[in-house]
């Protein structure tokens, strides 16, 4: 707060001061009063006055600059009443009171919002594993049936439990510390697993797998990258090529353990490639496979977010696609149980 608007916002006052102080010399002056007397009145007048202006900027000035380097330097700004003294002016007392009342609303409003949210990620979660027995029941009557009516069958049942996987990992990705536990698993074995899994739709599509990831041990969640493997087998599987579909998972040594998963595919439009990770983005891929949601790397990457992990992808358009997961060796910066 400048001198300059502090002044501006008083102006009232001071007119008012010096109003009253030449209405004083007035009557002074015809009660014949003499002169040194006028002066020193004037002089006593203004000296009082613009000190307890001077004063009443000085605090009002320390309050308000201090509020406002709080308001820009603090994220939550609902809190900002937390972070300051109650002044000891009427107005900035005003202030502190309302903004008190402000941020307790808030916050009991965002309790309300947090039990909400609680109660429908239970609802969500209770469905979830409601609906994935009877696909599990589909699953097993299809087991022993043959032919290709039922390999069909059993590729679209597999993709409803994907589906719904999808809702229970997005789920479980917004509250991490409740469902992860990170140990040290062979990255070969559950890379099978995920084969295995999807065999099915592999099979009917003709999709070579070429797997070359030994017994490498990496430090992990084997549910959660089970998971995010599954969602990239599956979109190689979705966008690839019709004529000899590959997909290679191999893995290199260092201070880290970086696996790769190459295909073949149709790869992604290089204008996409930075996007791919965003929350629903489809992009040119998206628009020829009516049935992309956008929403399988947007979760692997908040996924290995949260475990620690780095995900990236390189692609060639109508020639390749690589992604990229590497896995830290550092054990300590793991939550290890």
């Amino acid at each position: 707060m400048s001198w300059k608007v502090y002044f501006k916002d008083q102006k009232f006052l001071i007119l008012a001061g010096l109003l009253s102080a030449v209405i004083c010399q007035m009557v002074l002056f015809l009660f014949q009063a003499k002169p040194e007397l006028q002066i020193f009145i004037f002089v006593l007048q203004m000296a009082g006055m613009w000190t307890g202006l001077f004063w009443d900027y000085h605090r009002k000035k320390g309050f308000y600059e201090n509020l406002q380097k709080r308001l820009d330097s603090f994220q939550e700004k609902y809190l900002i009443q937390e972070m300051i003294k109650r002044p000891d002016f009427l107005e900035g007392k005003i202030l502190w009171d309302v903004l008190a009342e402000m941020g307790k609303a808030m916050n009991d409003e965002i309790f309300r919002q947090i039990r909400k949210n609680q109660d429908f990620k239970r609802y969500v979660e209770t469905w979830v594993h409601e609906v994935k027995l009877p696909i599990a029941s589909m699953g097993l009557m299809l087991h022993k049936e043959r032919g290709e009516q039922a390999r069909l069958l059993k590729e679209q049942v597999n993709r409803i439990d994907e589906y719904v996987e999808q809702v229970l990992y997005y789920l479980r990705s917004q509250v991490p510390q409740k469902d992860y536990v990170i140990k040290e698993y062979s990255l070969g074995e559950i890379i099978n697993r995920a084969i295995a899994k999807h065999k099915d739709s592999l099979i009917r599509n003709h999709v070579k797998v070429i797997q070359e990831v030994g017994d490498v041990k990496v430090l992990t969640d084997e549910k959660w990258i089970g998971f995010i493997l599954g969602q990239l087998l599956s979109n190689s599987v979705k966008y690839r090529k019709q004529q000899e579909p590959c997909i290679r998972f191999f893995s290199e040594e260092s201070d880290k353990v970086v696996l790769s998963l190459w295909d073949n595919g149709m790869g992604i439009p290089r204008e996409d490639v930075p996007r791919v990770f965003e929350h629903s983005f489809t992009g040119k891929n998206g628009r020829i496979c009516q049935s992309s949601t956008g929403m399988g790397l947007y979760l692997c990457s908040s996924m290995c977010r949260m475990l620690g992990h780095r995900i990236a992808i390189e692609s060639e358009e109508g020639e390749y696609t690589r992604v990229v997961l590497e896995f830290k060796r550092d054990s300590h910066i793991y939550p290890i149980s």
